[in-house]
Formats: C-alpha cells, structure tokens, sequence
C-alpha cells in the first residue's frame, strides 16, 4: 500500500476502523415529556455495547431498574437519573462517556401526581400485620384479596358499576392510589434514609410510611403474580418515577427485611425488625473500609464484630446505619453517604468528631488522621484520583494527601463553580458518531495520505514534577453558627525550583476514555491536537476561548511561590490563538509519576476544562483523541495508567460472630 492510494468504503472500514471505538449517541424522549442523552461505545466487527466497564460491585448495587422489568441494567432504563450503572471510569475521579452525556440531559423533571383513588384510614398495628402477612405472598383466594384491598387499604372509586375483581384493575387503583402528593416520594435522597422513617419516634411519620409501604407491596405482589405477567411490561415502562421508586422500595423491603411479632400473657403485642441481609451489609461495609484504607481499622472490626455486651448493636447507631444494616438501601446518589456515615457510626473516634455527613453538600470530604477522604463529586476527589495509592469505592475517593491547614478530624466544603464551557445540547448528541467517526468526512474514496499513526513520545519523560501539599482558605463567612465554612481548594505541586499554587477553581469533569482493540489506530487529518509536556502545561495560561478566571484572582502571592499564569516565562495567548484552539484538542503527556496527571487535571480544573483521561496501554492515541471531539472536550490527559503494585496488599480477617 502506498500513501496516494485510495481506498474504498469497505476497505477503509477493514484497515481503519478495525478494533477502532466508536462513539453513538441517542436521545430519549420519556412519557413525562423531557429529553435525556445517553451514550454507546462500540469496537468495530463487535457487538459490545458496555458502559460500564470494569465497575466495582458496589457500582451495581448502586443501581437498579424498574422491578419487574425483564431488560438488563442499562443506563435507560435505571431508576435512578442521571443512572450511576455506566457513571465511574476505569481511574478514581473519572467517569464514562455515557455518564457525561447523561447529565446534560432533564433527569429532574416536574411532576405534578393526581389521584382518583382514594384510601381508608387504617390502624399501625393492622399494617404491620399485614406487612407480616404478605412476606408469604398475595391470598389465593380472590374474594379475601378483593375484600382486603377494598374494604381495608382502599375505596373502590366505581364500586357503583365494577366490582373490580380482575387483577388489571386493582393494580391500576393501587398505581391511583400512590400517586397521591401525600405520599413520601423515594425519589428524592433526602427521603432515602428509610430508618428515619421506620424507626421514627414520630407516630404519624411511622404510620405513613408503613401505609405506603403496604401499598407498595400490594402493587409489586400484583405485578409479580401469573395473572398480569403478559400485560405488566407496558405498564411498568409507563409508569410515573414516584411509583416506581414505590415499587424499588417493595422489592428491596421484601428481599431484605422481615418483622417479628411476640405477644405477652398480658396480650401486649410488639413488633421488631428481622435484619435479613445484615452479615453481607457487614461484609460490603468491611470491604469498603479496607479499600478506602481506613485508618483506624482495629477500631472498625472490633465494633463489627459484636463481642462487647456494653456496645450498642450496630444497626442501633443512627439512622444511617440501621438502614444500611438492613439491607434496604435504595439505588441512587444516597447510598455513598449511607455507607460512609454508617463507618464512622463504627469508628468511635471518627465519630465523636465528624458531623453526619450531608448528602445535599456533595462538594464535600473530610480529613481523618494522616488521610482524606473526598465525594466522587467534589473536585478535590476528582484530581487528586490520579495520585499514588488512591482508590474509588462506592462514590468515595482516598487516602488522599493528608493537609496540615485542617484539624486532625474535620469535614470540610469546597467552594467549586460551574464550569464556563458550553453545555452539549440535542444536535451535540445526534452528531456524535458522524463528529467522531474514524474514517472522517464521509466520502466515496478514502485518500491513504489523509490518515496519519500518530504515538504519544513516551522516551523523554518529565520526572520532575511533584505535589508538594494540598492547601485550603476560608471563603466568607457562614451564614449563622451551624452552618459550615466553605473553602477554597488548591494543590502546589514543586517544579523547576518553584512552588505551583493550582486553585482548582471549577467542577469539572474527567471522562475514562474506552479501551479499543488492534491499536495504534490512524486519525483522519482532519481530527486537529496539539501534543504538549507536562511542564509546558504549567506555563499555558488555558486552552480554547478564554473565561472570566483572572490569574491574579486565582493564584497565591508570595516570595516563595510562582503566581500560576502569571510567573515568568507564562505563554499568554492572542484572540487568533484562542480562536484556533477552539476546535483542537490538547494532548497532555503526563507520563512518568502520578503526580504528572495530579497536576494535569489540577491545570483542568483552574481553568474549567472538561478532559479525556486515558491510559495508553488500553486506549490508543488516535482513539482517545476521538472520543475528545465525540464529547466535545478540548483536553486529553495520557497516561500509563496506575501499577498494580501501588495497591496495598492486607489480610482481611472474616466476619465472625
């Protein structure tokens, strides 16, 4: 083959996009009418379809579909939206494509719920009977299930005209009936601690919760039953999110939970919990803790395993815990704060210490001893993920670089803004895979000479880059005396006999860029990047159209340390430059140590760039830069990846009792 040849449509697919990634994006409008985006990554000549590679098991725990719903867990038909199945990359801190995708999308939309059915006013104890009743299934006998329903939980709103016998119908006057905005809507995280519910001292809030719990259970027996299996399908894909999250809870209550019952001779009658799931709620959260490296572990298995009389029994610890004891644990964005409060519940010295942490301040973490630990969501966790020994768990990034600025234990809030750059709309997805296709500009003849093997230069390696410290400030003053301070982050990495105050300024995003297969790939000419070094990066004052973000506003000052953007020997861009790079991507090659990619998305997050992260043992030059122009960033960051002997090897003692 010679360069002035050219190739026609099928050759060019064999010798160009062979083991290539491509890049699909769809759209889906929902019966609710709002619009949400999703992605594909495909490899030429396979049918893989994976979003979510490489995930830990926590991932899928964190995620579920509609129960009932035959299809498998993919992120359109998740409960959960944006849907965390395809949501964390290959490298702590990052996520997929499809993830990024997703969260541009109406994931949040304004529902307003109508009943016409309305319900009885029943006693506590009757619905914990009932609960009791049902964890053996529905009656078989069809009038004692009519009358229970109808005469006990619910009014039959045609009683007049239909007797509502049939299955079809009771299951669409339950639907009715949990429609009703007097309802706890699961949806929501802040509802999603279900202990706070069911062990509330408050009677009207336990009483409510057990009436909609029976419903729920009512509903999910009816779906499940031989009756209705032909005719379910259609409806559980129509249904309203606030009765499918009814329909999540049931499902997790009956798998998880039992309730006891004991009468005295006196005729006193008391109700407890059976926690079904509770040594394999162990098992996850040890797993959890070792993996995050928990400092005070001695501490932690001592409390697990439930020796001392004088402890108190581990669900009993707060509301977190016996929720996730219990095994009840609703998919979605609560599970990290969930398990993370319920670990410091069984760590007395963390405890002590540590607020409960707040699922609604996601840009969050805190320090504990000589480690930090930090939200999936927080930019702090996103960049330093790339640091040495650093793991991601269950929404949770550490150890990380301990910080002397902070107490031994404290939880701290970083002040992170929205990112300046563009958000993707409707046209961005729909042209995903022709603005990302290997082979170019669609054409009936494919000139050879138009597609170039480009290599990353992985021989002259800059070693010298180092993170010195990670720094906080105050930023204003809180609001009254609970409420906590807000701070801003920086990390100073040690360069050239300088120190580099980075702020990470902006909530940015960093995307795993998808294995592909047969590499090193070729790239249309068409697909522009700039390579650049580590150490050039620092004195790159942004990439692409310039932000409002001022250097000056943005750096430390001080006779020890290089104003970032403004030391000397800073490459300040013209508006021609800045115009050019709009539509380039930047190749950062942080090789060498971990800290060159620390950096590296540090640099991202000053000046709110979105990147590609990339390991180029898995993922080739030429198709990362792709999967940039496919999600509409202007950054790639290669690296070699993590070593497998970073990992900290332990001996995990069983769980015993």
């Amino acid at each position: 083959m010679t360069r002035s040849m050219n190739l026609k449509q099928q050759e060019a697919e064999d010798l160009i996009c062979d083991g290539a990634t491509t890049f699909h994006g769809y759209y889906e409008n929902t019966p609710q009418g709002h619009g949400r985006f999703y992605a594909v990554v495909r490899t030429e000549h396979s049918n893989d379809m994976d979003p979510t590679r490489s995930q830990h098991h926590f991932t899928t725990s964190m995620s579920a579909t509609v129960p009932g719903v035959p299809d498998p867990l993919q992120p359109w038909v998740a409960l959960e939206k944006p849907s965390l199945v395809s949501c964390f990359g290959d490298v702590p801190g990052s996520m997929t494509l499809s993830y990024w995708l997703s969260i541009f999308g109406g994931n949040h939309p304004v529902v307003e719920y109508k009943s016409n059915v309305y319900t009885r006013k029943v006693g506590l104890r009757w619905l914990l009977e009932r609960a009791r009743s049902l964890d053996f299934g529905l009656e078989t006998d069809l009038d004692c299930l009519y009358s229970t329903l109808y005469e006990k939980l619910i009014y039959n709103p045609e009683k007049q005209t239909s007797s509502h016998y049939a299955i079809e119908q009771q299951i669409e006057d339950l639907v009715s009936a949990l429609t009703s905005n007097d309802w706890i809507d699961f949806s929501l995280t802040k509802n999603q601690v279900l202990a706070s519910f069911f062990r509330s001292e408050d009677f009207c809030t336990r009483h409510r919760f057990f009436h909609q719990l029976v419903l729920s259970i009512e509903l999910y027996l009816r779906l499940e039953s031989k009756q209705y299996k032909n005719a379910k399908i259609h409806l559980l894909r129509q249904l309203l999110p606030k009765v499918a999250w009814d329909l999540g809870l049931a499902k997790h209550w009956l798998e998880n939970m039992a309730i006891g019952r004991t009468e005295s001779s006196a005729g006193l009658v008391t109700f407890g919990f059976l926690l079904r799931s509770k040594r394999r709620q162990v098992e996850a959260l040890r797993d959890f803790a070792w993996t995050l490296k928990w400092p005070n572990m001695g501490e932690v298995e001592y409390i697990l395993e439930e020796k001392d009389g004088q402890e108190t029994a581990i669900e009993y610890r707060s509301a977190d815990a016996m929720t996730w004891f219990s095994g009840v644990v609703l998919p979605g964005y609560s599970m990290p704060w969930l398990i993370m409060n319920t670990l410091i519940d069984c760590d007395r010295s963390a405890s002590d210490s540590l607020q409960r942490l707040c699922q609604d301040r996601r840009n969050s973490g805190f320090q504990y001893r000589a480690n930090t630990y930090w939200s999936w969501e927080c930019i702090v966790g996103k960049v330093l993920g790339a640091a040495r020994g650093v793991n991601q768990v269950a929404g949770w990034i550490g150890p990380c670089i301990y910080t002397p600025e902070l107490d031994r234990i404290q939880y701290v809030q970083i002040r992170q803004r929205t990112s300046p750059r563009p958000r993707l709309h409707l046209k961005d997805v729909i042209s995903m895979a022709q603005r990302s296709d290997p082979l170019g500009t669609p054409s009936d003849n494919y000139p050879v000479d138009e597609y170039q093997l480009i290599l990353p230069d992985t021989e002259e390696v800059v070693d010298t880059v180092r993170m010195e410290k990670l720094s906080f400030t105050p930023w204003g003053v809180p609001a009254c005396s609970k409420s906590p301070i807000i701070y801003n982050a920086a990390v100073t990495f040690a360069y050239d006999g300088l120190s580099w105050d980075i702020r990470l300024i902006y909530d940015v995003s960093f995307i795993s860029a998808t294995p592909c297969r047969s590499g090193p790939h070729v790239l249309f000419y068409d697909y522009e990047y700039q390579a650049i070094k580590i150490d050039a990066l620092l004195e790159l004052e942004g990439w692409g159209p310039s932000t409002s973000t001022r250097a000056t506003e943005t750096s430390f000052s001080s006779s020890e340390h290089s104003s970032f953007g403004c030391c000397q020997g800073a490459y300040l861009r013209t508006k021609e430059e800045q115009e050019d790079q709009e539509d380039k991507v930047l190749a950062v090659e942080a090789f060498g140590v971990p800290d060159n990619e620390v950096c590296a998305r540090a640099w991202c997050a000053h000046f709110g760039l979105s990147a590609i992260t990339a390991n180029i043992h898995k993922t080739c030059m030429a198709c990362a830069i792709r999967e940039a122009y496919a999600a509409r960033v202007n950054v790639l960051i290669l690296s070699e990846g993590k070593k497998d002997e970073e990992v900290e090897q332990v001996d995990r003692r069983p769980y015993r009792r």
